[in-house]
């Protein structure tokens, strides 16, 4: 993987040299949800804008949907909405939870031939080892679009060094829980299929 000394946000402990990141989003949708709770609590734009620190022009380029903000700039809107984070991104929620389904549908599609008394184990499994591939899929397009490295110093005063950004450790984490479930998930397979099953778990 190539090293990318592009500079992150902060994590605790320390200074980490950050930029902005412009996450991806439904931005009609978003700006919809914030104009309607900003009208529910009878706010205008230039009010909200100005508690944001951000110009009202800015703020309704996107609440019409114009322009995508940076999470900490949506952070802070949230705030002022009095919503949460996960309320403006709700539309980026259930296209998770879609993913999750249509993951689970393919693994489901590989045990149609497991024993009765083992249907309620395999549920579960599979239920985890979804979750687990959306996540890793995602943090995997994290790590390549902002590199395995980041800037980070312990003060103001100390020269930034590169350290391993911690999503890094996260990725590797989840995929070793995420190979320990499809073990678990291949050994409950017939013996005669068990290898070509196995190959198709691993690759889409």
């Amino acid at each position: 993987m190539r090293k990318n000394n592009l500079p992150l946000p902060p994590s605790p402990g320390g200074v980490c040299l950050k930029r902005k990141k412009v996450i991806s989003l439904d931005s009609k949708s978003v700006g919809s949800r914030m104009k309607k709770k900003r009208l529910e609590l009878g706010l205008t734009q230039a009010g909200v804008s100005t508690e944001c620190g951000i110009s009202s022009r800015y703020y309704g380029s996107i609440e019409n949907g114009r322009n995508s903000p940076s999470l900490e700039k949506l952070e802070l809107i949230a705030n002022v909405l009095d919503v949460s984070l996960h309320f403006l991104l709700n539309d980026r929620m259930d296209d998770m939870e879609l993913r999750v389904e249509q993951e689970k549908c393919r693994l489901e599609k590989l045990f149609d031939n497991v024993p009765p008394d083992k249907l309620n184990l395999v549920e579960g499994l599979i239920t985890q080892a979804a979750r687990l591939r959306i996540l890793l899929d995602d943090n995997w397009k994290d790590i390549i679009e902002n590199g395995e490295y980041e800037k980070f110093r312990q003060s103001e005063n100390q020269i930034a060094y590169d350290r391993k950004r911690p999503i890094v450790e996260n990725y590797d984490n989840r995929d070793k829980t995420y190979q320990s479930i499809i073990k678990q998930l291949t050994d409950l397979l017939p013996q005669g299929p068990k290898k070509d099953k196995r190959s198709k778990l691993l690759g889409k």
